[in-house]
Formats: C-alpha cells, structure tokens, sequence
C-alpha cells in the first residue's frame, strides 16, 4: 500500500483489507488498536439492514451465546462482540492459513490427492473440537449447552500454515440456550452435508456432526464430493438412500481398516454411528499410528507451506506493508472518541501502546552458487551438502551465505543437505541472508564466489591441505566416506545437452530421488542429462516405493509419467543372535538400496519379502551369505 494511502479505523481496530465480502456480512482482517497492538484478528461485519434487524439481532445474540464461551485450541476463539458505526461485530481468532476446499482445489488443480495419514490427522482434530463443543458446560452457571454445529464441511475447517486445525463459524450450531427453534421446512447447513434424520425430521444431537465428519473424510480421501447430482432433489434423494462406496473402492491407496471407520461414521441408521466423537477419534488415531508409526503432526504443517508456498511469501510481504503503518494518529483518534474529545485522559483508561510498527519474520531462503555446469554437475554426484555460514561482509555491509547445491524434499529440512562446515574448535557461526545484493556489491561478490568455487574444488581433491592451511576439516561433506573424485564416471555426461522428465501424481510428502540422490521436485520437471540412464525413485513412508529407469535422447528429450497408487509397506522384525564376532555386519539388499547393519540386530523393521543378505567378518575378511524371509507383522530370528 502507499504511504499516503489512509486506513479505515473501526471502532479499536485498524482494518487491512477485506477477506470475504458476503450479502450478510463481510470479514476483514484488522489490527487491535489497544495494549496488544501487535495482535491481528478477523472481524466480522455485519450490514447495517441486518444489524437493524431485531429477528437478525436476536439470531446474532444467539450464535454468541454458543462460541463465546468455548475456548480449545481446534475451535477458532471469539475475543469481542458489539455495535459499531450501527453495526454489529465479532472480533475473531485470524487464522492464517487455508480452509480444506482450498486444500482440495489446489491438490485437484496439480494433480494430487490427500495423504491418507494427513487426511486421518486432520479429521482427529476436527472430532476433538467437536466432542469439546458437544459436551461444553459454562463454568459459570453449570448449564451445559449441547452444542451441535450443524455446518461442518471443508468450508469450515481451517488449516494454518504452521500444522494447526480449526473448525470456525459456529453461526448457525445448535444449542439448548438458544432462543427459537429453526422453523419448519427451513434447512441450515450446506445440502450436502445433511444426514438423513435431518430429512426425517428427527431431533438433531452430536451424531449429526458426526455425518458431516465422515463425508468430509470421505471426500479428503476420493478427491470428490460424496453427494452430488444434476439438481437438489436429485442430492436430496442420494442422502435419503445413504448408499456410501467405500473409499477403497475409488482410492486404492486407503485402507480396509479406514473403509470400516468411515462406513461407521456414515452409517444411515445414526443409532449405528460412534457413541460420540471421542470414540470416533479413538478410532483415528488409533489407526493411523498403528499404519504410519512415524507420522507426526508437523508434517500438515510441511504439507501446508509447501502447497500455498507462494501465497504464503506474498501474504507475508502485505502484512510486512501494514505492520510498517505509523498507528500513532489512529491511537490518538481513538483515544479522543474514548475521551469525549476533551483531549484528557478518561478515569482508569489503560494507556495505549505507542509502537507504530509490527514485525512480521518471512521465511529465509538459502543463497546460492552460480557454478558452471560441469563443476555442479560433480558436485550433485558427490552429494555435497555444505553452507558456509557468515561470510564476508560484501560491499554494502550485508553478510552473505553461500550454500552449494543441496536439494532438499518438499517441505523438509534434511540434515544431509544442512552440514556445516565448523571453524576450527568446533563453533559455528550463521548470518541472515539478504533478500537482494545491490550491485555496488558485485565485486566483493565475484571475489567471492571465485574463492569458494575454488575452496570448493580444490578441497574435494586435496582435502588434507584445505585443513592443514585453513583449520578447516572439509573431508566428510565431500566425501561422505566413500567415493573419491577419480571414481566419478562422468565420460557419457554431456551437460551443455539436458532433456526433462514431467511427474505426475506426486503427492508432496513423496520423496524424489534421481540417481540414489534426493532431489526436489519443481512442477516444471527435472532436468537430466541425454544419452545416460537416470533412475528415478518415488517414496513415501510407509510405502513400497516406486523405481523407474529414463533414458532420454534428442529425439525424444522431454518425457512424462504417472506415478501409480503406491503399495502399503508390509513389515516384519528382524533379530539376530548374539553370537558375532565385535564388527561383524550385515549387507542387505532393500529396494535397490544397500544397508549395512552392525551386528547383532534387534527387532530390525524390515519390508516383508525374502532376501539374500552378506555377513561380514572383518576379522577373518570372511563373508557369508545368508537367505531369509520376513513376514508381515511376524519376527524373524537369525542364529
């Protein structure tokens, strides 16, 4: 925004900008203009013909009755309420994030669907909610409320951007404190999202909420909606027969035991349903620990940031415009109309705050290297992972990072690919990076980078003086323990002629690996070198990967495949004895992959499968091979 361009001042708060504007009410986000003014929220502003309304006012006192009171960290929280200008307002937690229908556009839109374990996760949280909501008693009197939210669908799920689910707009839910019934033949609730006791007419409780779940489950997991047809009726119809396909039948990556919870939930006979939410959400988390044991809540939030990556880092520069916003004329202006305009500070008013700007952190990015193309060409094949922290202070006084070539997987941070290097002592060092180097800069930058590409190289070969000059010990980022530059066959690499291969179908926990290296993913595809044989391997935990081989020609440069429904990883145990000599290992062949294992073993996970394994003893340099088969869910004992 200009700096000239003035805000509008709504009662104690600053509105930004608007988020949604509806017939009834539009929501803006705003800043609070009291102690916290470093607080954002959302504010919900109804139209002055509504807020006029005494039916409207009476429903408007209603819907505040329900949420004011409910505090869970799954519910967005109500923080303020009242009449403003002559219209009536909420004052919301602002999540910062995306609901679930922008989750299911955007995943359509690239040609993904929902993680199953991210599905379940989500879903636990939405029944926490609810289940907290349902049995809500105010504290104050002992009166409990029976709160049914009566709207639950993707709509209203919000995910933030940082992992945490909320279920918001509780504007139409039902409870026992409210002052009328809904009149007959009047639906609330999105239409399909009804259960069918709502067509019969029945009393609505908590099983009602529970339907809505399960179809939004349901349809996280299809890529599609449940109930859908030409015209209402026909939709009507669909929700009375409660003929539900099971999600396996449609996605084949969804598992029978998730097929069952689902049916359950969705059971046209609610008598039939989980005795409430908790049990539902037992019934979640139990299965998806016992499926994906290694999941864990901040992968939503990896998941998150890399599907709104770019609204993320544009919302984030708005917000960085606002909180630069000189608040002091606003505070001012409020603090007359709190005053009467008498210019005197009222009788036990709190002082406001004086800070006139809001710091909003984005998000880092690493620099890198500009290197030629058959030196980063070595480097990918040598997996090079370094960030050389602080730099030199370039010309304009900004310190500079360099990071070679490190790719990481969506959303994830890889240790591999974060080594530092460490001053002599074992210290580390680390600098901000810049957003732009000016170009006063350039030959501090040159210089630069000159000497580390040469460092860079010169170290891969002749690590031992790079140590013995500089006290740097650069050997194990380059060469991992393993391979030395000679044994690097780069005789069929002609990089100056590069192909590219289009994937389609990645889910973005799916790990990309190119050549036994991990690579991250571009949506534009990978770049590959012509006349070589690349493999290519998708994987995903808790799941059998999948192995291509790609050769592309200048003929045909540019390839595209699908990645198939990926097959659930069996697992069995492995252990062995402890009768080995001390260094003894075990060379198993996994999915292409050779693992060293020291031995003994103890309750080794290993994917169901028989195999042929090298023990070693270094001791005689002796090797033995051993064949075995590991069963699902069973463990296997080795003498």
């Amino acid at each position: 925004m200009s700096e000239n361009e003035k805000l509008q001042r709504f009662g104690k708060y600053l509105i930004l900008d608007h988020l949604v504007d509806g017939g009834m009410a539009k929501i803006c986000r705003a800043r609070f203009l009291g102690e916290q003014a470093d607080k954002v929220v959302a504010i919900k502003m109804v139209q002055q013909q509504f807020s006029n309304d005494p039916a409207f006012k009476q429903m408007f006192m209603d819907e505040l009755k329900v949420c004011f009171g409910l505090n869970h960290p799954n519910i967005a929280q109500t923080y303020d309420y009242g009449l403003q200008d002559g219209q009536l307002f909420t004052a919301m937690e602002y999540v910062d994030g995306a609901n679930l229908k922008q989750f299911l556009d955007r995943l359509k839109a690239r040609n993904y669907v929902f993680p199953v374990e991210i599905s379940v996760y989500i879903v636990s949280q939405v029944c926490q909610a609810l289940h907290y909501a349902h049995t809500f008693t105010d504290k104050l009197s002992g009166e409990k409320y029976n709160i049914v939210h009566r709207d639950i669908s993707p709509h209203n799920i919000m995910i933030n951007y940082d992992g945490a689910v909320k279920v918001i707009d509780f504007g139409i839910a039902k409870a026992d404190t409210n002052s009328e019934a809904t009149q007959a033949g009047t639906i609330k609730g999105k239409l399909s999202y009804l259960a069918p006791e709502y067509l019969e007419g029945l009393a609505l409780d908590h099983r009602y909420d529970q339907f809505a779940v399960g179809i939004t489950l349901w349809e996280l997991l299809c890529s599609r909606k449940l109930f859908t047809a030409a015209n209402d009726l026909a939709v009507l119809k669909q929700i009375q027969a409660c003929k539900i396909p099971s999600c396996s039948s449609i996605n084949p990556n969804v598992p029978k035991e998730l097929d069952e919870i689902i049916l359950k939930a969705l059971s046209k006979d609610r008598e039939n349903r989980f005795e409430d939410m908790d049990k539902f959400n037992r019934a979640l988390v139990k299965f998806l620990y016992s499926k994906y044991p290694d999941f864990n809540p901040t992968d939503l939030a990896y998941f998150a940031k890399e599907l709104f990556k770019e609204e993320i880092k544009k919302d984030r520069e708005v917000l960085v415009q606002f909180g630069k916003v000189d608040i002091s004329s606003y505070v001012q202006d409020l603090n007359n109309e709190l005053e009467g305009g008498t210019g005197n500070k009222t009788k036990g008013t709190e002082p406001l705050r004086k800070e006139s700007e809001l710091e909003f952190k984005l998000e880092e990015t690493d620099a890198k290297l500009t290197l030629d193309n058959r030196t980063k060409a070595v480097l990918e094949k040598t997996r090079v992972g370094a960030v050389m922290k602080k730099g030199p202070t370039v010309a304009g006084g900004a310190n500079y990072d360099a990071t070679y070539d490190a790719p990481v997987a969506s959303g994830k941070t890889s240790t591999n690919t974060r080594n530092k290097i460490r001053q002599a002592g074992g210290t580390t060092t680390s600098a901000k990076i810049p957003r732009t180097v000016s170009t006063s800069s350039s030959g501090g930058m040159s210089k630069f980078l000159v000497m580390s590409l040469f460092v860079g190289v010169f170290g891969y070969m002749r690590p031992d003086l790079v140590k013995k000059f500089t006290g740097f010990d650069i050997e194990p980022y380059f060469n991992n323990g393993s391979r030395s530059l000679s044994s690097i066959d780069t005789s069929n690499v002609d990089v100056g002629q590069r192909g590219k291969v289009i994937i389609a179908g990645i889910d973005p926990l799916m790990e990309v690996y190119v050549d036994g290296k991990q690579v991250s993913y571009p949506l534009s595809g990978i770049d590959l070198s012509l006349n070589v044989q690349h493999q290519i391997k998708i994987s995903k935990q808790g799941f059998e990967p999948y192995v291509v081989n790609v050769i592309l020609t200048p003929e045909n440069a540019s390839q595209k495949f699908d990645v198939p429904p990926l097959n659930s990883l069996k697992v069995g145990l492995l252990s062995t004895s402890l009768n080995y000599p001390e260094g003894a290992i075990m060379k198993l062949n996994i999915f292409g992959e050779i693992i060293t294992q020291k031995l003994p073993i103890d309750s080794m996970r290993v994917p169901a499968g028989t195999y042929e394994a090298v023990i070693v003893d270094p001791s005689f340099g002796t090797e033995k091979k051993v064949n075995f088969t590991i069963e699902e869910n069973k463990r296997l004992f080795l003498e």
